[in-house]
């Protein structure tokens, strides 16, 4: 208790550094990260030695989005990063001529209208409760185990569904145009197997992959196979 205004006090906290060793291999591809301050995916990819760089605050013109390889729309990005919906079409032309954009999870009314914001259309499911996975031990089958995104740069096994925190996801897609493939089936206990936690689309010489894993959680619990799932998403289709 301070009893002197004039006396000084100190207050003593506990020093914690959290270090993981991590093996990852990373993709040939440089990355442009937009984002509406929700995650913090564009810190951890510059830590495991991504070349990225937060375009949140640039204006995304046909000229800047050619400099880059790959697009990352942090969580509710469409709902937070001005402009960013309004940019779609121009990024739309971007995916189209070869660049790959990933889109983190988003609830349905973070401005995500199905068929404009995705390149084909893309619902998300409400209510969350309906279109989640809360156990995050939850058994994970591979619909697609021979699609590159499952083998590119990293193999992703079983190990990388281990040791998750919180969830799975949540506000899984509900429905999805013919060109999506589900690559993943999860489901809670005693409910129906959910296909909406990973898509993948061609889309001209490019794609849109859409997942509502909570990879940005994981990699700040420092989840290994979050950050190998996460470099897989970055790669240029082949």
């Amino acid at each position: 208790i301070q009893r002197n205004a004039d006396a000084h006090r100190a207050l003593v906290h506990p020093a914690e550094v959290q270090i993981r060793v991590i093996e990852a291999q990373l993709p040939d591809a440089k990355v442009g990260y937009i984002g509406g301050g929700n995650d913090r995916v564009a810190h951890w990819l510059n830590r495991i030695g991504v070349d990225v760089t937060d375009l949140s605050n640039h204006e995304l013109s046909a000229e800047t989005l050619a400099d880059y390889d790959t697009l990352v729309v942090g969580i509710f990005g469409m709902k937070f990063c001005k402009g960013l919906a309004d940019a779609m079409p121009r990024i739309h032309d971007w995916t189209r001529r070869g660049g790959t954009l990933v889109t983190l999870y988003h609830r349905p009314w973070d401005n995500w209208n199905p068929d404009a914001i995705p390149p084909h259309r893309l619902e998300i499911g409400q209510p969350s409760l309906r279109w989640r996975v809360t156990d995050e031990a939850s058994q994970v089958t591979l619909l697609q185990p021979d699609h590159p995104l499952l083998h590119t740069p990293n193999e992703i096994t079983e190990v990388d569904w281990a040791d998750w925190h919180k969830e799975r996801g949540l506000y899984f897609a509900k429905a999805w145009g013919a060109a999506y493939k589900p690559l993943i089936s999860m489901h809670d206990p005693d409910e129906a197997p959910l296909e909406g936690a990973w898509l993948v689309a061609d889309v001209g010489k490019g794609q849109h992959i859409h997942t509502s894993l909570i990879l940005h959680h994981q990699m700040e619990k420092l989840t290994p196979g979050a950050f190998r799932i996460m470099a897989n998403l970055l790669v240029r289709k082949s």
